[in-house]
């Protein structure tokens, strides 16, 4: 059977526009998606270039669930981080609104600008630990929460727990 050039040309159109009408959210979705990871590699090449800090997002905190502040406690001493806000990740995953935890031991000094350094006094949780088992000497010692981003680098603003006061007596 032999079709007219006019009736191929209609199917051909309305085949065309049909396509056009199913492929077009498709398309403006992988778009948009397209310049997102483009604006989210671009963030993350600045901030690592120029040793930006993350942003941190509006009401996210970061807390200690355990020991409480003026706890008399037995070494070692089991800790439990708590954030609110916030989703934590592993070191070097840069995910937007994500962190992972370093605990302060004694108020050690910290540039905010600059990556923390892994010491006696600040733990790095770049596992995405959310607990850890410290082995404290007997004494008063205090203990805070700083998140850090993919890069150990913490937040702006920074998010920091309350700083806890415990009292660690020797095993007996």
């Amino acid at each position: 059977m032999s079709r007219s050039p006019l009736t191929l040309f209609r199917f051909a159109a309305s085949t065309a526009f049909l396509i056009g009408t199913i492929t077009l959210p498709v398309h403006a979705d992988t778009w948009k998606d397209l310049k997102d990871v483009a604006k989210q590699q671009a963030a993350q090449k600045a901030e690592e270039s120029l040793n930006l800090p993350q942003a941190a997002p509006a009401g996210a905190k970061v807390y200690l669930i355990s020991p409480k502040d003026g706890d008399i406690v037995t070494g070692p001493v089991h800790v439990v981080f708590g954030l609110g806000g916030m989703g934590v990740a592993p070191a070097g995953v840069n995910q937007p609104n994500t962190g992972h935890h370093h605990l302060l031991i004694d108020s050690p000094t910290v540039d905010f600008a600059q990556p923390l350094p892994a010491t006696d006094q600040i733990k790095h949780f770049g596992g995405g630990q959310t607990e850890t088992t410290l082995n404290l000497a007997p004494g008063t010692h205090t203990l805070q929460l700083l998140l850090g981003d993919w890069k150990h680098q913490p937040q702006n603003p920074a998010l920091m727990s309350d700083k806890i006061t415990i009292t660690v007596k020797a095993a007996k």
